[in-house]
């Protein structure tokens, strides 16, 4: 009890301090999460000026004015290439897309990496800077590629800003790949992950399909700095939030996920966990020793009695109760020792009533099931002893005599089979078909009112002792048969089998009342019996006990009219040699 009360208390106190502590540290990861955001923002405002830098140099180059000033020479795609490569050749800073629109937002010009770029699409934002005369920046998509733009109005100068001409609108981009989300991660200590539609378009992760399950959650897209999503990646847990990547007329083009790793929390956790460990060990041994020095004393005598009363419990009531104790303790072992006695001496008188009740039903059973061959072999030795018989009439009595022998010695064997409770089987391949087919005619010319309908596929084949399983479904449609023989008018038994996985299911089915329910439970049990005039109960025992020697299994369900026994059996595959019969 106490090694019980100190392992208690000491979970408990491990889970307040790592309670206390989890929280705590991810309180802190929130503080760090929230101070990101500044330095995001940063990031990309300090792309944003190196691009407009960049944007605002070009156009205002007298070369550029000159060059699209001139109608000719603003439609010579060499003529802008050289400009732009003259332009761009003394920054450092990363220009992976130019892009050059008139007016009206129609491109004229796009160079991709210094190589020729098309695209055959107006740019609407291009046309609201043409009007505006102002820096205009966003993301923009272009041939499924993500790009932070800046678009730069190249102005005629009039001598009164108030008066000035667009001739251009320049554009110059970055493409958000994997380099800008490593630079991003480096200043900010997270991962980045660039969304686009239902796809990761670039990261610093080193494993991006540990984040593709989460493209989609809705917990990581609506996550925001004051309120993360907890993720799992590559088995690390981390907290992610992110924002949306607006294009120049305000849609939302994807979104931008900033990923914090919980690591060091978890191997705070996990030294936590260490030291709670060894202190729970440590106190954890010191009290089962306690526990060890008290029982000497104390719980022994108890325990020596709870171990007898088990072993009372289990039905053994010849070991004598022993108990060293004084007092009430003693005195609880006196008259538990009586108790055994009286037990003792009652199973005794139970097991011989009980011995002579079995042997009771049993020889009725044997004395029923007898009663009809021996009847037969009676009646042929009647028949025989009379003069004038033909040889054929002797012949076919002989055969009837041989027949009800035959079949006494299988009942006797099969009796003695379940009363041993094993059986030799004689295995071979049967078709299911064959052995169906012959119970049935079996029971048809006793039973010509009722219609037995059968629906067996010819090509399932068992491996079984063809005999036994055949008493076995003789038993199960003599059963329906007796069971119909009191029905309305049109009584019919309906025998189908269908293959599920390795095994064969066979249903029998009748249609008739079905069977009470006070003796489902106990149907297969022996001498349980109903509805069966001179029954005895043995039947379904002994078709339980041939069918699990099989490997398969028996049993019964309830349908709304009837009844509806099944066997199922292991299912072989047809074989060249197997039997047609």
């Amino acid at each position: 009890m106490s090694a019980l009360l100190s392992t208690a208390i000491l979970l408990i106190a491990a889970w307040v301090i790592n309670v206390v502590v989890v929280r705590q540290a991810r309180q802190q990861v929130q503080v760090e999460i929230e101070t990101l955001l500044p330095i995001y923002n940063a990031v990309w405002e300090e792309n944003a000026r190196s691009l407009a830098a960049i944007g605002t140099t070009m156009a205002n180059s007298p070369i550029a004015k000159v060059v699209f000033g001139n109608e000719r020479a603003a439609q010579d795609k060499a003529t802008i290439h050289e400009m732009v490569a003259d332009l761009t050749s003394e920054t450092t800073a990363q220009v992976d897309l130019v892009v050059i629109t008139d007016g009206a937002g129609k491109v004229i010009f796009a160079e991709r990496n210094g190589a020729d770029y098309v695209l055959n699409e107006e740019l609407q934002a291009a046309r609201q800077t043409a009007h505006d005369q102002k820096q205009t920046p966003g993301f923009a998509l272009f041939g499924g590629r993500l790009y932070q733009l800046i678009l730069t109005p190249i102005l005629l100068q009039s001598g009164n800003d108030q008066y000035q001409n667009t001739l251009a609108v320049l554009g110059t981009g970055a493409e958000l790949n994997r380099n800008v989300a490593q630079t991003i991660k480096d200043r900010i200590h997270s991962d980045v992950v660039f969304l686009l539609a239902d796809r990761i378009y670039a990261s610093s992760l080193t494993s991006e399909s540990d984040f593709a399950p989460f493209v989609n959650a809705a917990a990581v897209q609506n996550a925001s700095v004051t309120r993360p999503s907890e993720i799992k990646i590559g088995g690390d847990e981390a907290l992610a939030f992110s924002r949306s990547l607006t294009g120049f007329g305000g849609e939302s083009l994807g979104r931008v996920v900033m990923i914090r790793s919980l690591e060091s929390i978890r191997r705070l956790f996990r030294l936590i966990s260490n030291l709670l460990l060894l202190l729970w060990t440590g106190s954890i041994a010191a009290a089962f020793l306690l526990s060890y020095l008290m029982a000497g004393r104390i719980v022994r005598p108890i325990e020596s009695l709870i171990q007898s009363a088990r072993v009372v419990g289990s039905g053994n009531y010849q070991e004598e109760i022993k108990v060293v104790a004084q007092g009430e303790l003693g005195e609880l072992a006196t008259a538990f020792d009586q108790m055994r006695r009286s037990l003792k001496q009652s199973q005794s008188e139970l097991l011989k009533r009980e011995r002579l009740a079995a042997i009771g039903q049993m020889a009725s059973s044997i004395v029923h099931d007898l009663r009809n061959p021996l009847a037969a072999i009676s009646t042929a030795a009647e028949m025989l002893n009379r003069d004038g018989l033909s040889l054929d009439r002797r012949k076919t009595l002989v055969e009837s005599q041989m027949r009800a022998s035959k079949r006494m010695q299988d009942m006797l064997r099969e009796l003695l089979d379940f009363t041993l409770g094993k059986y030799n089987l004689a295995l071979e391949h049967h078709r299911l078909a064959a052995l169906i087919e012959k119970a049935v005619r079996s029971l048809r010319a006793n039973y010509a009112t009722i219609n037995i309908e059968t629906d067996i596929p010819s090509e399932i084949v068992v491996t079984v002792d063809g005999e036994r399983i055949r008493r076995v479904f003789e038993n199960l449609l003599n059963n329906a048969a007796q069971a119909l023989s009191t029905q309305a008018p049109a009584p019919k038994i309906i025998v189908h089998a269908v293959v599920q996985n390795a095994t064969v299911r066979l249903d029998v089915i009748d249609n008739g009342t079905g069977v009470p329910d006070e003796i489902r439970e106990r149907l297969f049990e022996p001498f349980v019996s109903h509805g069966k005039l001179g029954g005895t109960g043995l039947g379904l025992a002994i078709a339980k006990s041939i069918v699990e020697a099989h490997g398969g299994t028996i049993g019964y369900e309830a349908i709304v009219t009837g009844a509806d026994f099944y066997v199922r059996l292991p299912l072989h595959n047809i074989p060249s040699n197997a039997p047609q019969n």
